[in-house]
């Protein structure tokens, strides 16, 4: 979950803000475009929202509620004159708030924001809005369970906000209720089956439980509804990455050092600790080879970060041997990963032990 879903919460949020938070401008094509630019974020087209909030900022430069959100959608240099301009606005009691929580969000004071955002939710307490950005703010402060009560609050209030049923689902995830989980990811593609971020927040939820098959297929349809969606397209690269890993496990297992040379591009070049590099696909296969050898008969590799970028992808993960049955020293790994084909292969391979004697295999 990146802050990019926080963001789109928060401004799906503000879009029924109006039936109880005043949004104050005396411009109707500001509120038309500030309304558009809000639709704009539910269905992740950033680039929309900017074109609209620009536009309502045209129409009235003093919209201090458009200036909050379009500091959200700003780069670091731009945030703060949005900010200033939001500041020096004279909205209602309730927007000043809201531009005094964006105000300690922008300030890292996570703490101030649910304060200022908890004094709004109880003067508004059936405005299921406010309790969705503030159910985001206590998920992000890790405080999983208040973070559901209240994100159940707001779907209580406002049964299709679609942003508190993902946030709900991983507020969930958190706390420990993988079928509550499930069942708010599953709500959520009801909710929104057009989009893409439905099919990849569950695909999320899947890999995290293991369920690798079933997330390829929600990252899949992910990609069908919205080819841009990145996240979903590194999820996919990292699910590739995942079963190259259970089959080097399984060429080790099995003493087969060709079969894990075969998992190496032809220029390949692994990096063991205490020993020169091994370059080539050959030679590493010679190396595994005396791994085998010398007693390692098995391996258990850990994915803890995949980026992507093209056709060369980075992992970072920690691993265990064996060796006569027995686990040897935790490591830790980064590899390089390249698409050979329509596969991807190792094509640098780093290791370190991270216990206290040097570990003899790794992927």
């Amino acid at each position: 979950m990146t802050r990019l879903a926080l963001l789109t919460a928060l401004l799906v949020a503000a879009s029924a803000q109006a039936q109880t938070v005043p949004v104050t401008t005396d411009s109707e094509t500001a509120r038309d475009h500030y309304s558009l630019a809000l639709q704009r974020v539910s269905h992740v087209d950033m680039d929309g929202a900017r074109a609209h909030l620009d536009a309502a900022l045209d129409a009235d430069p003093e919209f201090a509620l458009a200036h909050v959100y379009r500091a959200w959608l700003s780069p670091p240099a731009d945030r703060d004159e949005h900010l200033r301009r939001a500041q020096a606005a004279r909205p209602s009691a309730a927007e000043r708030r809201i531009v005094e929580a964006y105000a300690a969000h922008h300030d890292g004071d996570h703490d101030r924001e649910i304060e200022v955002m908890e004094a709004l939710y109880e003067a508004h307490p059936d405005d299921g809005d406010v309790a969705t950005w503030l159910g985001n703010e206590l998920y992000f402060g890790e405080r999983y369970d208040e973070a559901a009560a209240v994100l159940r609050q707001a779907l209580a209030a406002n049964p299709g906000d679609v942003a508190a049923l993902n946030m709900l689902g991983y507020a969930l995830k958190e706390a420990g209720d993988a079928a509550g989980a499930e069942a708010a990811f599953l709500d959520y593609i009801l909710a929104a089956p057009h989009e893409g971020n439905p099919y990849d927040s569950y695909g999320e939820f899947l890999l995290g439980e293991g369920r690798i098959d079933e997330a390829e297929v929600q990252f899949t349809k992910a990609l069908a509804r919205d080819p841009d969606l990145t996240a979903s397209q590194d999820q996919l690269v990292e699910i590739a990455i995942r079963r190259a890993n259970r089959t080097f496990e399984q060429a080790v297992a099995s003493g087969d050092a060709e079969a894990v040379a075969a998992l190496y591009t032809a220029g390949a070049v692994a990096y063991p600790p205490d020993a020169p590099p091994v370059r080539g696909r050959e030679a590493i296969g010679e190396l595994f080879a005396s791994i085998v050898a010398s007693g390692v008969d098995g391996v258990t590799l850990e994915t803890h970060e995949v980026r992507s970028v093209g056709t060369m992808a980075l992992e970072f993960g920690t691993g265990r041997i064996r060796a006569g049955g027995e686990d040897g020293d935790p490591f830790s790994y980064s590899v390089l990963w390249a698409k050979d084909g329509d596969q991807w292969r190792l094509h640098r391979d780093i290791w370190n032990s991270d216990g206290p004697q040097t570990a003899t295999a790794s992927n």
